[in-house]
């Protein structure tokens, strides 16, 4: 772990002993828009049917900005034309094991295990860096009241893939106690002239245990221990095919890509303690430690070569008619540690009709990374021999520390209010490579003020909030510049909700001094691609997000709607060029940002029969420069289709059918080939609740 030394300031000693409570109000106008109309609910049974484990659709809905993914890839994202400073966090805390040092990694819980999931747009100023430009909250499943509840599920599909699960969970007097458990299995016939099966498994386990207050005590209190740990054992690479393969068979590989994987296992432990102070006055604190080791190999090099259009026309030549030579090829593999600590808290406190919520966090966390390099001989019979041991080409380790201390107070006068919020963070990177690597280290700090101002209006069902903000998120140890994104952001949201009805409109503006950009996704990086941090000056984003919800009730039928459109320009006043994003000209569309996302779900629900589809729409992702061999990867919709059966209240049958009317769907388009997301599938599943 980092060696910087723990330290609190002032306020963030007070809070401990100050106020907090999940349950509290501890939430801005803004936010609690933002709540009422990103949030999915996954246990509704508008979401529930579709019983996804992973889903683009499903995050989509929330108003996240979904990337393309290939089959049993994690699901990438980013908000409002950024990637950095959005945070994805699981009951309040991060689930990247380290965010701030391991910036590259890319992390996704399983949907069978949590609630719900809520995006958040403009975010308080107690949240922090890592999420000062947006987060994805998770809640995972909660310990049940009754003395004894659990659900079970299990469903296969026509490619003999399956998967099951099961949480049981309960409370007595004295403690309550939840297991999960879920494991997936899939083997896609991906072989493009040998036989070739991408095997797939993955498990995840989930354990709670909590008490209340002890016999005695003067306040009351909760503690709750959990435990997850997840494995991913992948065959899937970023090795993709040339133009005229995909369009034949978009769903295969090359017996090139054969060796390409991707393994990881994730342990998380979190100490929950929630004490009730007095009738207005409540402190929360978590203290938690995870860890995630990940060992990937991808085949990238052709005579030493990183793999360009031309070389993957050669690869795909050779697999049509292989020579007795062979190729000599080459694959970067990497073997990455990560770990995170922190110890969090969060208070709030009513002055009559006025709240006041501090937070206080110290994070420490560490990425140690190994990129090597191995060659390998492709011979005429297409097998793959190992011509060399795996050697280590780049080893370096990134450690990060961070403070933030925060308050934000809102003043209530009837159905006005204004917010004033402050927070403080202090962050310290380095970087230590050995001599024997051509990298370069760091070791450096940074600090930034993030002040916010709401004004906000209730009545009704109606509410309306504007807000400004001072967003910053720290330079990773691989900016070379050290450099800060930071951002002026504007928003106003509307919003009404009155039954069965709830609509949203946001309309904001991000002006940024300086933006992080990364290896993108999908593309095929090199060595020093993959460590470093690139900033493009004077980004403008500016945006529209449009959402509805509505149930309409007849006498023998219902018809739920959930919509979600998004409008988002996003430009850079100035040139950029980079060697993995390519060049583009100012005053034009970052090609990773689609301009438009519209996500929907809708269907009828008879009875106990139910038919759900839910839809999401990207536009084109306007990739230049010199990815121009590809072009753009164009305009896409996918969708999904679910109908179920509830045979009884507490048994339940489904069939789902996801991409249901395209098979060529691009996952990434770069210079090393296309790949492909999952052909049309269909699933037949059972749950059960008890």
């Amino acid at each position: 772990m980092s060696n910087h030394p723990f330290g609190l300031s002032v306020i963030a000693a007070a809070v401990f002993f100050a106020c907090h409570s999940t349950q509290a109000v501890a939430e801005t106008v803004t936010e609690s828009i933002d709540k009422a109309n990103n949030q999915l609910d996954i246990a509704q049974s508008s979401q529930h049917q579709f019983h996804y484990r992973q889903s683009d659709i499903a995050i989509g809905l929330t108003g996240a900005t979904v990337l393309p993914g290939a089959s049993q890839a994690n699901l990438e994202l980013m908000h409002r034309g950024v990637s950095d400073g959005v945070a994805i966090m699981q009951d309040g805390i991060f689930f990247s094991p380290a965010p701030y040092s391991g910036q590259n990694l890319v992390l996704q819980p399983n949907l069978q295990q949590q609630q719900s999931a809520t995006l958040s747009g403009m975010t308080s100023v107690v949240d922090g860096s890592e999420a000062a430009f947006g987060k994805l909250e998770y809640q995972s499943v909660a310990i049940s009241d009754k003395k004894y509840a659990g659900k079970f599920n299990v469903e296969v599909n026509d490619d003999a893939d399956y998967g099951g699960g099961v949480v049981v969970s309960g409370t007595t007097k004295e403690y309550g106690m939840l297991l999960a458990l879920d494991y997936q299995s899939a083997s896609d016939e991906v072989g493009y002239a040998l036989d070739k099966d991408a095997d797939t498994k993955q498990t995840d386990i989930m354990f709670k245990i909590d008490a209340d207050s002890l016999p005695g005590a003067r306040n009351k209190q909760t503690t709750e221990f959990s435990y997850q740990y997840s494995s991913q054992e992948t065959q899937q690479g970023t090795l993709g095919l040339t133009n005229t393969d995909f369009e034949l068979v978009p769903n295969q590989r090359y017996a090139a890509a054969n060796i390409d994987f991707t393994d990881g296992e994730r342990q998380r432990y979190v100490l929950a303690h929630k004490l009730l102070l007095s009738k207005t006055s409540t402190v929360a604190t978590d203290f938690y430690y995870q860890t995630y080791s990940q060992k990937t190999a991808d085949m990238m090099f052709v005579d030493g070569q990183t793999i360009s259009n031309a070389l993957l026309s050669e690869i795909a030549a050779f697999e049509i008619t292989p020579t007795t030579d062979g190729m000599n090829l080459g694959a970067l593999t990497k073997d990455n540690d990560f770990a995170g600590f922190g110890v969090q808290t969060k208070g709030v406190s009513m002055y009559g009709e006025h709240q006041v919520t501090y937070s206080a966090r110290y994070h420490t966390d560490k990425a140690e990374m190994e990129l090597g390099n191995q060659d390998w001989m492709w011979g005429q019979d297409l097998s793959l021999t190992s011509a060399s041991d795996n050697a280590a080409i780049a080893v370096y380790k990134d450690d990060a520390s961070s403070f933030l201390s925060a308050v934000d107070t809102k003043l209530n006068y009837g159905q006005l209010s204004v917010n004033l919020g402050l927070g403080y963070e202090h962050v310290s990177v380095s970087r230590s490579v050995s001599d024997d690597y051509d990298l370069v280290s760091a070791d450096f700090s940074d600090d930034g003020w993030m002040p916010s101002v709401e004004v906000a209006y209730t009545a009704g069902g109606w509410s309306a909030a504007a807000q400004a903000k001072q967003a910053w998120t720290a330079a990773s140890a691989g900016n070379l510049e050290q450099k800060a994104q930071e951002a002026l952001q504007y928003q106003l949201a509307v919003a009404y909700k009155q039954d069965s009805l709830a609509l949203a409109m946001t309309a904001y503006m991000h002006d940024y001094d300086n933006q992080h950009v990364g290896c993108m996704f999908g593309m095929v990086c090199g060595v020093e691609q993959i460590t470093l941090q690139e900033n493009i000056e004077d980004v403008t984003v500016n945006g529209l997000d449009f959402s509805v919800e509505y149930g309409l009730m007849f006498d023998s039928f219902s018809i739920p709607l959930k919509a979600k459109y998004q409008y988002t320009q996003a430009e850079s006043d100035v040139g950029y060029c980079s060697s993995y994003n390519g060049c583009f000209d100012g005053d034009t569309q970052l090609p990773w940002v689609p301009k438009q996302q519209l996500t929907l779900s809708s269907g009828v629900v008879v009875g106990d029969l139910s038919v759900i589809a839910q839809a999401l729409y990207q536009s084109e992702l306007e990739y230049a420069g010199n990815l121009n061999d590809f072009g753009a990867v164009d305009s896409q919709w996918k969708v999904d289709l679910a109908a179920s059966y509830q045979v009884t209240q507490q048994h339940e049958v489904y069939l789902r059918v996801e991409n249901l009317f395209d098979e060529t769907l691009v996952a990434s388009r770069t210079v090393a080939g296309r790949q492909a997301q999952s052909e049309m599938t269909t699933y037949i599943g059972y749950q059960a609740r008890f």
